[in-house]
């Protein structure tokens, strides 16, 4: 596969072991870097995690994986759990601070947490859930954050790392794939 600048930047990075935060615009292809961490770890028999804020993008990924991935693919929402037991498991990020906190021995075959939308940080009533998740990820995962609007990336992987004492790698890429276009109608 041949990849943009910026996704084979973050999958070299990825390769060579480091946690990455990944800040590019909407439709400019982050699902493949997410999909190469997940490949990577069902052929190396390790587990991931990918977060999502919201169910509907949980649900959404679900199908998406599974359709790639078939049986490797399981979902844990709040009111939805398929295949619990898989090396792939897409659930909300409030359901992986729940599992951080109270079952952390359960993310033991959990290599990477993928957190999409990880700009989420910022929102004043949800984004204790991204900081606690971040404050209390357990030493043995690695990290793939993904996001169109984080503005601080390089002062988020800074606070990740003073934490974690290992490097997070910050990958930026402004080019636009679908250049937006404003069009304004007046009518007296």
């Amino acid at each position: 596969m041949i990849y943009d600048r910026f996704q084979q930047e973050a999958i070299d990075y990825i390769n060579q072991g480091h946690s990455v935060i990944v800040s590019a615009p909407t439709e400019a292809g982050k699902t493949a870097i997410a999909e190469h961490v997940i490949c990577t770890s069902i052929q190396n028999k390790t587990g991931v995690i990918y977060t999502a804020p919201i169910k509907a993008l949980s649900n959404q990924k679900f199908r998406d994986f599974q359709g790639q991935c078939g049986e490797n693919i399981g979902i844990l929402t709040g009111d939805v759990s398929i295949n619990p037991d898989a090396p792939v498991m897409i659930m909300t990020t409030e359901i992986f601070r729940n599992k951080v906190l109270d079952e952390p021995q359960s993310l033991k075959k959990y290599s990477w947490i993928i957190f999409d939308e990880i700009h989420y940080i910022n929102n004043p009533e949800r984004g204790t859930v991204w900081e606690e998740s971040l404050i209390f990820l357990p030493p043995h995962m690695n990290m793939l954050g993904l996001s169109a609007t984080i503005p601080n990336i390089k002062q988020l992987a800074e606070w990740i790392q003073s934490i974690h004492k290992k490097e997070v790698k910050t990958v930026i890429e402004e080019k636009r794939p679908v250049p937006l276009h404003f069009f304004f109608q007046c009518q007296n």
